[in-house]
């Protein structure tokens, strides 16, 4: 037989994928559905539908779950294995039909709505999720009712009424603790990740005290007895719930429900001989029971998605200021070396150090170069001081200094600033003590504050230096009597980059100097205030530890 022939009798490679995947389907729903049909089978009451019957939460979980596996084949053998579930176990084949009937057209409608819904809700993975999908049960479970109420006459000689509440309330009983358990339970590479977690790092003794809890609230439903019993491990499935995620809830949730649909229906004596309405009120009660830690693990599931969204997002914002700050300090250390060479070489031409300059005009370029470098080379050095704080490269050498030479070196090297300007400089002559502080970084705020009063004093004006020992600190204060500031500006005053004020009486500056003057004062344990009023100047006081 040649090449092509076998190709042929094969069928082409999509053919058998199709015919795989079409039987991998068949084998997966159809056992599953013949498992739990039997399952709830066994659990029947003799002559009435079975207090716990998984098949309808299961074929509908796995078929919203794996879309892969809603195929013609795979629906075709979840009503093959309904009908002979039923009739395996000595029902007729009238019944196993009529039954099968009442399941399929409730899990077809429940289907075809949750096919409607995000991917995200039809895996409960938003709180709204569980919302969303308990109306599509309530609807599908409805529908399932109506044919059950009808097929309760025809099977049980039993009113249309009461079937229609019993099937009612059997149906969302099951869905509600089986459903979420297929939509949320971890695959198996989750599952062995999860498992490897564990074995790595044993979970705590007090980890499993919700756990422990629970089983004791369960165990206590007998032994106490009465309906307001099976109210008892509620709170302990919330604890659980808070504890353990979705998924364990859910599982939680099922144990709490056999426990009481099956195994105390059948050995509890005030549970075994049930009426009609007493058992859809016990079904209902049991899921209202279930719907609370569902939904509350269901929102603690959205709450930690949040969080770790945010935590996400908030070190890739400390990442990218990080690199903002690295780039910042890499920028000023490069423009601080040719800044130096442009203020140095312009200042000798201004000078003339090595003889007169042809022109005039040449002299007041030099001049101009001079002043423009010596503003961009400040500029660039709070780029850099700025930079250094952020990345918190910044250190402080705190020792005892006197602060009266730290205030008049200041004033020294604020001197040239203040004869331009034509305004005086006064320092208040009264007692002056020692400090613990880092005198470059106290005579850098020193700079800072003593320039802006300068430069926003009025021609022929003062600004005034003085001090004040409060409760163990000395008080610094810098004044101006310049146009001051308005009230609605003082609290931008301070944040990088931001100046305030009649852009026309603005100074040049880089809004860096009283944000960088502020985080050096707070580095002593100190704080920046500044006081200010329209027309009467503007006061900046800073603090810092007295020596001793």
């Amino acid at each position: 037989m040649s090449a092509q022939q076998m190709a042929s009798a094969v069928g082409e490679p999509g053919d058998r994928q199709r015919l795989n995947a079409e039987i991998f389907a068949i084998l997966v729903v159809g056992g599953a559905v013949l498992a739990s049909a039997v399952l709830g089978i066994l659990l029947r009451p003799v002559g009435n539908l079975s207090a716990f019957w998984p098949a309808n939460a299961v074929l509908l979980g796995l078929l919203v779950r794996f879309p892969r596996l809603a195929r013609i084949g795979a629906w075709a053998a979840a009503t093959l294995a309904f009908v002979v579930a039923d009739a395996s176990t000595g029902s007729s084949w009238t019944k196993a039909v009529l039954l099968t009937l009442c399941n399929m057209v409730g899990i077809a409608t429940a289907y075809l709505l949750m096919a409607r819904l995000a991917p995200k809700d039809r895996l409960l993975e938003r709180p709204s999720s569980l919302v969303a999908v308990m109306m599509i049960v309530l609807v599908a479970s409805t529908v399932t009712s109506i044919f059950g109420g009808a097929v309760n006459v025809v099977l049980f000689h039993g009113g249309v009424a009461r079937g229609f509440f019993i099937w009612l309330a059997t149906e969302l009983a099951n869905y509600i603790v089986i459903l979420p358990i297929v939509l949320t339970f971890p695959g198996p590479a989750a599952l062995k990740r999860k498992l490897d977690s564990i074995a790595r790092t044993p979970p705590k003794l007090s980890a499993a005290a919700p756990f422990i809890t629970y089983l004791v609230c369960l165990a206590m439903v007998p032994i106490v007895g009465g309906p307001g019993a099976l109210a008892f491990p509620v709170p302990s499935l919330l604890w659980c719930a808070l504890t353990y995620g979705l998924a364990a809830s859910a599982l939680l949730t099922l144990s709490f429900a056999v426990w009481t649909l099956v195994i105390l229906s059948m050995t509890t004596a005030s549970l075994t001989h049930l009426s009609g309405l007493e058992l859809v009120s016990l079904r209902l009660g049991v899921m209202l029971v279930a719907l609370a830690p569902i939904t509350v693990a269901s929102v603690m599931a959205e709450r930690n998605a949040l969080l770790a969204e945010a935590t996400a997002a908030r070190k890739a914002a400390e990442d990218a200021m990080a690199a903002r700050t690295l780039l910042l300090a890499t920028m000023a250390h490069e423009l601080r070396s040719p800044l130096t060479a442009i203020v140095g070489f312009s200042s000798m031409m201004a000078r003339q150090t090595y003889g007169p300059v042809g022109h005039a005009k040449y002299l007041d370029y030099a001049q101009s170069i001079e002043l423009a470098g010596s503003h961009l080379s400040e500029l660039v050095t709070d780029l850099l001081d700025t930079a250094k704080v952020e990345a918190g490269k910044i250190e402080l050498a705190p020792a005892v200094v006197s602060s009266r030479d730290i205030v008049e070196q200041s004033l020294r090297l604020v001197r040239g600033l203040a004869v331009e300007a034509e305004v005086s400089l006064t320092m208040e002559p009264g007692d002056w003590p020692q400090v613990h502080a880092d005198p470059r970084a106290v005579k850098q705020v020193l700079i800072n504050l003593l320039s802006n009063a300068v430069k926003f004093s009025p021609r022929a004006g003062r600004v005034e230096i003085a001090c004040a020992s409060q409760a163990g600190r000395l008080v610094i204060s810098v004044k101006d009597f310049g146009r001051g500031i308005a009230e609605e500006e003082l609290a931008l005053i301070g944040r990088p980059f931001v100046q305030i004020g009649d852009p026309a009486f603005r100074r040049q500056g880089s809004g860096l100097g009283l944000a960088l003057s502020r985080e050096l004062v707070e580095r002593h344990g100190g704080r920046l205030r500044l006081e200010s009023n329209l027309g009467q100047g503007a006061i900046a006081r800073f603090d810092l530890p007295l020596s001793g």
